[in-house]
């Protein structure tokens, strides 16, 4: 009986242990057995390809137009949403410095030309004779003084030698010493006043001096110009339009303080669409291409422009080159600092595979699809394009006769599969 007992539990555990391998070699089948997947061929299709985005209208010419210093607004002719034509009036500033500065210009011109009539002018025969009649006065004088000096230098040796003899007293040779002292500061300014009053005469005689006309009619000229600059400056208080177009904003109203920033906000009626972009689509931007536009708020209401600008730079902070779109035929609803949607064509009839939406993934900056070859999954990076209603076109990395997963998700690369077509 035991040992019957004994045989049958070692029947049992191999039963049992047959049974677990059994199982397992089930599961590593069941793990190892060949994924079903559904594949398809990349379809030739041709279509338009473009470049989406949103941008922003501007006019051709935007500016903040005001005058060359801060000043008061005296008078203001426009609002905003006025269209002014080129040279008209827009404000007038005031500014009290140009205006003393003008003042002051013309009152130095006064001087200049006074100073040119003075210098010009030739003396009159009274003036002649008056500065005659004061030389020979003053020569009279200095003569005068000239024999009262030797007279008193005479005294004074006479005095000087008593002196020494001892015949008079200090205080006597002192005054005589004073007054020859005396004597000659009177000749000697007498003298002086001869000389000047001679030669204010020959100046008189040589009166107009044709390099003072000179002096005096170039400082004249000087004085003209920095009045014709003055002026010019307080014509700049008058603001207008240096083009045509449309005032989108005024900075002060009459009576106010305006600065750098100007009077008024001034776009050109000339339009264009500025679209930032990124600069992976530079090698599909060409001048000339078409572009379609629209406002979302204004449903299907859209116009055409062409691409007639590429940024000279890219942006290196944001990584994007700014183009400009001008439009064909703009709309009247479209205004400056509207926004619309830009739909730019870089090609109008391009010839490309396209796979299923849900065949592509994305890995980090990479594309990718798995194909089957030879019942091995393969990854292969692609090259993708916007999706369009059919699928997403693919430039590069897969051909019309590669079998592309459908459906990826669950699927690795150099993982064994069956494969079904799609629609089979």
């Amino acid at each position: 009986m035991a040992q019957g007992a004994e045989s049958r539990r070692r029947w049992t555990g191999w039963l049992v242990l047959g049974c677990l391998l059994a199982i397992a070699a089930a599961i590593v089948w069941f793990m190892r057995r060949p994924a079903h997947v559904i594949v398809t061929h990349p379809t030739l299709v041709s279509l338009t390809e473009t470049i989406a985005s949103s941008a922003r209208v501007g006019g051709v010419q935007e500016s903040a137009v005001g005058a060359h210093f801060s000043g008061t607004v005296a008078q203001l002719f426009v609002r905003a949403g006025d269209r002014v034509t080129t040279g008209q009036k827009l404000a007038v500033l005031r500014n009290n410095v140009t205006r003393q500065q003008k003042a002051q210009a013309q009152t130095a011109v006064q001087t200049a030309r006074a100073r040119v009539t003075q210098v010009s002018r030739a003396p009159a025969p009274s003036e002649m004779d008056e500065a005659q009649h004061q030389v020979t006065e003053a020569r009279a004088q200095a003569a005068q003084a000239n024999a009262e000096l030797q007279l008193a230098t005479r005294q004074f040796e006479r005095m000087k030698q008593m002196y020494e003899q001892k015949v008079i007293s200090r205080s006597e040779f002192d005054t005589a010493q004073s007054n020859q002292l005396s004597l000659q500061a009177r000749v000697r300014s007498a003298l002086a006043t001869a000389k000047a009053r001679e030669a204010r005469l020959e100046t008189l005689k040589n009166t107009p001096r044709a390099e003072d006309v000179m002096v005096a009619k170039a400082q004249l000229a000087e004085a003209e110009q920095a009045l014709r600059v003055a002026e010019q400056q307080a014509k700049e208080a008058v603001v207008t339009a240096p083009f045509a177009g449309v005032i989108t904003a005024v900075h002060a109203e009459q009576g106010q303080t305006v600065g750098a920033l100007g009077v008024v906000d001034l776009v050109s009626e000339s339009l264009e669409i500025r679209v930032d972009l990124d600069e992976s689509n530079l090698a599909d931007l060409e001048l000339g291409q078409r572009a379609v536009l629209n406002a979302s708020a204004l449903g299907d209401r859209s116009f055409e422009g062409r691409l007639t600008d590429i940024g000279a730079a890219v942006n290196q902070t944001r990584g994007i080159v700014t183009v400009t779109i001008t439009p064909d035929a703009p709309p009247q609803w479209l205004r400056p600092g509207q926004t619309v949607n830009v739909n730019l064509v870089t090609n109008e009839k391009a010839e490309r595979l396209v796979v299923p939406s849900t065949a592509v993934r994305r890995q980090g900056n990479r594309s990718i699809v798995m194909i089957v070859d030879g019942g091995i999954a393969v990854e292969r990076t692609v090259s993708t394009r916007p999706a369009v209603q059919q699928g997403v076109p693919v430039a590069s990395g897969v051909t019309e006769s590669d079998e592309v997963v459908v459906d990826p998700t669950g699927v690795t690369a150099g993982q064994a599969v069956r494969v079904r077509r799609q629609g089979a």
